[in-house]
């Protein structure tokens, strides 16, 4: 049996297929020359199977270039497939949960303080006769 035989059993998409020629070009060759058939499309398909960007509800992966740097961001959100089990324990989870507790009342404080100042900035009176003093705080101590 040769090789076009065992590869028309299996379809990859080009990207399967450059995942593929990539991972075969790093083993040496006279590894590579030891697989029988069999096991070469053993490999193949665990690589192709495994190197699916397809199986995920949204995948977004931006590249930003600043200057004669790459920057990439990855959002993937689908349902976790992996078979191997998370264990984490409850004390964590409750620790993450608090941190982002935390977190979402800093963003919140921060955005209403900072809504809060253009309001002053612009002269904006919601009650008459009434302040905060968080302005007048600002202009002193901050913008002087």
């Amino acid at each position: 049996m040769n090789e076009d035989v065992v590869d028309s059993y299996d379809k990859y998409t080009k990207i399967q297929q450059d995942v593929i020629n990539r991972v075969i070009s790093t083993i040496p060759t006279e590894v590579l020359n030891s697989f029988d058939y069999k096991q070469l499309a053993a490999i193949k398909k665990s690589v192709a199977i495994n190197s699916g960007y397809n199986d995920h509800y949204i995948d977004f992966r931006p590249v930003i270039g600043i200057g004669r740097w790459r920057y990439y961001a990855v959002f993937l959100l689908g349902k976790d497939r992996r078979t191997a089990p998370r264990h984490q324990m409850p004390i964590i989870t409750i620790i993450k949960a608090i941190h982002i507790v935390f977190g979402l009342c800093v963003v919140f404080i921060s955005a209403v303080l900072a809504l809060y100042l253009i309001k002053s900035a612009l002269g904006i009176d919601i009650f008459k006769h009434f302040s905060f003093g968080i302005w007048d705080y600002f202009r002193l101590h901050i913008l002087q």
